[in-house]
């Protein structure tokens, strides 16, 4: 009855078998935990490089759409100078009042364009 509670005694070849599966076990274990840790360490060096090259797309595009706009305000101004230069202009001005007052200068020759005739519709007969 005491043979129950006595620790059995194992022999080399046991003790050496255990042995053995606890280091594979450890093995096992040390080889998942090392993955792991340089799938972890692949990830933050990743993120550490990856979010200065999106940083990086983001300013290009912002970029290209602020030259774009300075293109587009360049012309702005442009159109607006020309308008300014013209208005300032007094012969612009004259040459403005005249057209509208279909007035001439003496010793001006107006030459216009006949203005073509629009061919009258043809009549549709009546029907009663």
């Amino acid at each position: 009855m005491f043979d129950l509670f006595r620790k059995r005694r194992r022999t080399l070849e046991e003790l050496e078998e255990v042995r053995s599966g606890r280091a594979a076990g450890i093995r096992a274990v040390i080889t998942v935990v090392g993955i792991i840790f340089l799938v972890l360490v692949s990830f933050l060096v990743s993120m550490l490089a990856l979010t200065p090259m999106l940083e990086l797309q983001a300013l290009r595009q912002q970029k290209k759409r602020v030259e774009e706009l300075l293109i587009l305000k360049r012309k702005e101004e442009k159109e607006a100078h020309d308008r300014f230069r013209w208005t300032a202009d007094p012969e612009y001005f004259e040459q403005i009042a005249r057209d509208r007052a279909n007035m001439v200068k003496e010793g001006e020759t107006v030459i216009r364009r006949a203005e073509e005739e629009e061919p009258a519709p043809a009549e549709v007969p009546k029907q009663h």
